[in-house]
């Protein structure tokens, strides 16, 4: 089986520029939290952040970069994290996946400058890097990654889940060595976010403490390199330690806090020490998530409790750096790390009283550790998202943690759709479709009082309704009540929630805002919804890599049940625009500015996309039954190739890896979007790779979105379960009397290619 090693690390935050200095601040007890310097806002002198002490100046010029270039923070700590992990590694970048996290991506810029964008864009040159992808994107870049690059955005969970997502990929043969890890900055979102929330601490926080009233943020960077245990060890690399043990659960209570005895929590905890096939009485510390919230501090404790007996030794180190967020969960593994090769664990600063429901009492000076084989971190997130991983010492490690793909079939036996056209209550694209002119194309309305309870609605935005109806009516389908795993994309999340909080923080001043709008504001909003009305607690991730969004889910399930961890996934893709979203974006001519005819997208001489929404979700089983659509033979995404030469030779190595060419493809579908400088790729491809295959095109009929192949997955599924290819769709050739295998092709500006390939089951 393969092993995975950590063989390199680099990290920033409060407490450190790198990680000597990292190590020097936690052994002397120094914490980075202090009074507000760097961000600019109201709340200076009421409360105390992690803040990293450089300029946006500072941090270009220690990251070495082009100064003349858009650079959000985010993505400023993430590159100067990233290549010190690389370089402490000594890898070869051009073969690397990178799996990065944040939470606010470039919120720093957008909050400054958002009103300008929406008015005469004089710094539109920060538009698209707002993206949560657009860190992961400047990282890959300035890192020279050539590999498989995505994001994801679980809340505060987030880049223990780029961690685990990244062992899986090497576990399964994707890749041999991966960057994965996460960051976030500061923003004034986030800290009046939290404001309104009433859980931000007006002193040094004090996790597990009696007198705790709350948290402080921070902000941070921190990248691990992954790689072969086998080939680390062959090539001589130091290996820090071995990742051992993970998991993913959902506590499946509320949006924001924990359930009364930490089921979530518990959960995480005790799968990943079952994945790692040990015993919770060969933990030798936990880093605890800890964040001295009231809530997190007592269900943590209670989940802890419940768990193990004895208590091994445990700390958070939260009062160091800050709550950093997205990237808290990387950072403290980097810390557990440290504890596992020192043997020393690090003290939960500021503790004096335990909570008296709990009676826990953390290490509260610096301890050495007599043993230390195995640690536990833990993250848990919004949306009751909680993480769990445990590093071991490369000799310790067992070997029971079997995640090699073994030979599985992934049927799609259940789909639903919500799009501009009336495909909900439908299997398949309708003859006749319904014709727009219209600046963007909304969704047909569902009747949301069907699937929604009416009181739940009221403050539901309409993403999470849209994700939730598609969602329900995919299970019914599939005749599945509750999945093993619910997966989403999504490139933008809520962005109705984070307009309305952002334009009411910045039209206020950042006085007199309400939670609502900032609770609902993280990408995982919808997938923590759906799992809260079902009550799952089953792994329960969300992908925000742009056009990559949808196709990184389907990977995951794809993955989780070749690992035989999951027998019926849901999975989605969905996302929503709003008029500011399209406004902001026409600035920057990545959609049309006047109204289009979407039944004459293709003749629209107008810079830009025809913007659209939609929510697809499918029900992705091991098994084939009376219900199956279709059979997912794979999915594969390819970052800016240099030509149209290297799109075509992606594009055949994926066929030819599924031992297939071109001529075994009964119909093509193609992303055009009616922006002609960019579909003359997708006509290039037809006039050569697929000169002898029939094509198809949707984008007329649910717009450009990120996730918009969720719907070309959904409308493809349809055809092979009836066999029939619309007129509304097909832009070339004849279909001949049996479809058998569907090529989705997609990519957006040139920039993220993708390929979805289905077949008959």
């Amino acid at each position: 089986m393969i092993q995975v090693v950590v063989t390199g690390i680099g990290i920033i935050s409060s407490i450190g520029n790198n990680l000597n200095e990292t190590y020097k601040s936690l052994i002397e007890g120094k914490s980075g939290i202090g009074k507000i310097e760097i961000l600019d806002t109201i709340h200076k002198e009421e409360f105390l952040l992690g803040e990293i002490k450089f300029t946006h100046e500072q941090l270009i010029e220690i990251a070495d970069i082009d100064p003349k270039k858009a650079w959000t923070r985010t993505a400023l700590l993430g590159i100067i994290a990233a290549k010190q992990a690389v370089k402490d590694a000594d890898i070869d970048t051009s073969e690397t996946a990178l799996i990065s996290a944040s939470t606010v991506g470039g919120m720093d810029r957008s909050e400054l400058f958002y009103q300008d964008f929406l008015s005469q864009a004089k710094h539109k040159q920060y538009i698209d890097s707002h993206h949560a992808g657009n860190s992961t994107e400047m990282i890959a870049e300035q890192c020279g990654v050539k590999g498989l690059i995505t994001t994801i955005s679980t809340a505060c969970s987030s880049s223990l889940n780029s961690i685990m997502f990244g062992s899986r990929l090497i576990k399964s043969g994707k890749t041999k060595t991966a960057i994965v890890g996460g960051t976030d900055a500061l923003s004034k979102f986030t800290l009046n976010g939290f404001n309104t929330l009433m859980i931000l601490d007006r002193e040094h926080c004090r996790p597990f403490d009696k007198s705790s009233t709350g948290l402080n943020l921070g902000e941070g960077a921190a990248y691990l390199v992954l790689e072969e245990k086998e080939s680390a060890l062959a090539a001589g690399k130091k290996i820090y330690a071995e990742v051992s043990g993970y998991a993913n659960a959902n506590d499946a209570h509320h949006q924001t806090a924990s359930s009364e005895n930490g089921e979530g929590p518990f959960l995480a905890m005790k799968n990943a020490i079952e994945s790692a096939g040990i015993n919770s009485t060969e933990i030798d510390y936990i880093n605890a998530h800890g964040t001295g919230t009231d809530n997190n501090d007592l269900t943590e404790g209670k989940a802890l409790k419940r768990l193990f007996n004895p208590l091994p030794p445990f700390s958070s180190t939260k009062a160091y750096t800050g709550h950093t967020l997205g990237a808290a969960g990387v950072i403290e593994s980097v810390f557990a790390i440290l504890t596992l090769t020192n043997k020393t664990a690090f003290p939960n600063i500021n503790f004096k009283t335990p909570i008296e429901e709990t009676g826990l009492i953390p290490i509260t000076e610096l301890t050495k550790l007599t043993e230390v084989n195995y640690v536990l971190t833990n993250s848990f997130g919004f949306g009751g998202n909680d993480s769990s991983i445990i590093f071991s010492t490369p000799e310790a490690a067992k070997t029971k943690m079997v995640n090699e793909q073994n030979s599985k079939q992934f049927f799609i036996n259940g789909t639903a759709c919500v799009s501009p056209q009336n495909t909900l209550d439908e299997n398949n694209l309708s003859s006749e479709i319904i014709e727009i002119e219209a600046r963007f194309l909304e969704i047909q309305k569902p009747n949301y009082r069907e699937f929604i309870n009416p009181k739940l609605l009221r403050r539901m935005s309409k993403i999470v309704r849209m994700g939730i109806v598609a969602a329900k009516t995919a299970l019914n389908k599939a005749e599945v009540e509750k999945p093993d795993a619910i997966i989403i994309g999504t490139g933008m999340g809520c962005q109705r929630d984070t307009e309305k909080f952002l334009n009411s923080m910045i039209e206020n001043n950042e006085g007199l805002l309400a939670p609502t709008a900032f609770i609902q504001s993280t990408h995982n909003t919808v997938g923590g919804a759906i799992a809260l009305g079902l009550q799952n607690h089953e792994t329960n991730l969300t992908y925000v890599h742009r056009t990559f969004s949808f196709e990184s889910a389907l990977l995951d399930s794809i993955l989780l049940i070749g690992e035989e961890k999951a027998k019926n996934i849901l999975l989605g893709g969905l996302d929503e625009i709003t008029e500011e979203s399209w406004l902001i974006k026409t600035k920057i001519d990545f959609y049309k500015k006047k109204p289009s005819n979407n039944k004459e997208l293709l003749k629209d001489k107008q810079l830009g996309a025809l913007a659209g929404e939609g929510s697809s979700f499918f029900v992705i089983s091991d098994e084939k039954n009376k219900n199956t659509f279709a059979e997912v033979i794979g999915t594969e995404m390819f970052y800016r190739p240099q030509n149209s030469e290297a799109t075509q030779e992606n594009i055949s190595n994926f066929l030819n890896v599924h031992s297939l060419t071109t001529n075994d493809i009964d119909l093509v579908v193609l992303g055009y979007n009616g922006d002609a400088e960019f579909d003359k790729i997708y006509s290039d491809l037809e006039d050569n790779l697929f000169a002898e295959n029939a094509c198809a095109y949707y984008k007329h009929l649910s717009g450009e979105y990120d996730t918009s192949s969720a719907f070309a997955m959904w409308m493809a599924v349809g055809i092979i379960k009836e066999n029939n290819v619309p007129d509304v769709i097909l832009k070339r050739g004849r279909v001949g009397k049996e479809i058998k295998r569907i090529l989705i092709y997609n990519q957006f500006r040139n920039v993220n290619h993708s390929l979805i390939l289905l077949s008959k089951p």
